[in-house]
């Protein structure tokens, strides 16, 4: 008996690896997958995929933290970020560039050279033409204006899922945009997707996988708020701040003033400075001042 409801088992049955949390459920330790994908995109058969990590979140305590959809090492160290990307695509040469360096982050160790880093593959498979150049992909490494290469390892892939013509990846993407696995023309996608389609076990990963994901937003969601709320406290702090420096500022100016026609009324009568000064808060310095522009 299927312990999930209607509602949730027709919400797998629509998922595609463009929903984040089935994306996740469907690459975790799944590094054949990924090897399949990765080897046709790059044309690169002797690809070995060594270790698959999903929503990898990369913490920065002082800048901008990143979670990754897919991040998988090769058996020569190299790293290949894959992103699942619907929509909004005017960030993502931004984001591509981010994402990169943070992937480059702590890749060498205390007196390592320069020379050990490993390459770094930024891929985006879109539902679009993230370029609007009506090209089915585009790959992006360092070069000058003659076209030099800089060799620095770093790539950017955009892929157009919907990419209408024929092209040498148009099976691949139509597996990764597909929700029923009876579409699909790899095995190794088709077999994966028939297990979390049709299996209990596997539709129950997913399930687990959706609440995890919601208790996640919430707790995400909760964090924003809280986070909100603080820098509107500070905000508010500082502008308090503000306010009582500029009253404090008020009130010190208003006293001198006081103080200082106190001060030449105490001239006017003959009053000596010592007795001034200990009425007041002026310096004898300033009351002389006062006593010389009186005449």
């Amino acid at each position: 008996m299927d312990v999930l409801t209607k509602e949730e088992q027709k919400m797998i049955q629509e998922f595609t690896l463009f929903n984040d949390l089935y994306m996740s459920k469907f690459f975790e330790d799944f590094n054949e997958g990924v090897e399949l994908i990765l080897r046709l995109i790059l044309d690169r058969e002797d690809l070995v995929v060594q270790e698959v990590k999903v929503q990898d979140r990369i913490i920065n305590f002082l800048h901008h933290s990143t979670c990754l959809d897919v991040l998988a090492v090769d058996a020569s160290g190299k790293k290949y970020n894959i992103e699942f990307q619907v929509g909004s695509f005017s960030n993502l040469p931004k984001r591509s560039r981010y994402y990169a360096g943070e992937i480059d982050h702590g890749m060498l160790e205390k007196g390592e050279e320069y020379e050990s880093m490993e390459e770094v593959y930024v891929i985006f498979i879109c539902d679009g033409d993230v370029m609007k150049c009506g090209h089915p992909m585009y790959h992006f490494t360092m070069k000058d204006e003659m076209g030099t290469e800089l060799e620095d390892g770093r790539h950017v892939l955009f892929l157009n899922a919907n990419y209408p013509g024929d092209w040498k990846l148009k099976d691949l993407m139509d597996d990764l945009k597909s929700a029923d696995p009876e579409q699909m023309r790899y095995d190794v996608l088709k077999k994966r997707t028939e297990y979390f389609k049709k299996k209990e076990e596997g539709r129950m990963r997913v399930c687990e996988g959706m609440i995890d994901w919601y208790n996640t937003r919430n707790q995400k969601e909760r964090e924003q708020w809280e986070e909100k709320l603080k820098l509107q406290k500070e905000e508010a702090d500082e502008k308090l701040k503000l306010q009582k420096e500029e009253a404090d500022e008020k009130l010190k100016l208003q006293k001198k003033e006081a103080d200082e026609q106190f001060a030449k009324k105490m001239l006017a009568g003959g009053e000596p400075i010592e007795k001034i000064m200990e009425y007041s808060s002026l310096s004898e310095e300033e009351i002389e001042r006062i006593r010389k522009d009186l005449g």
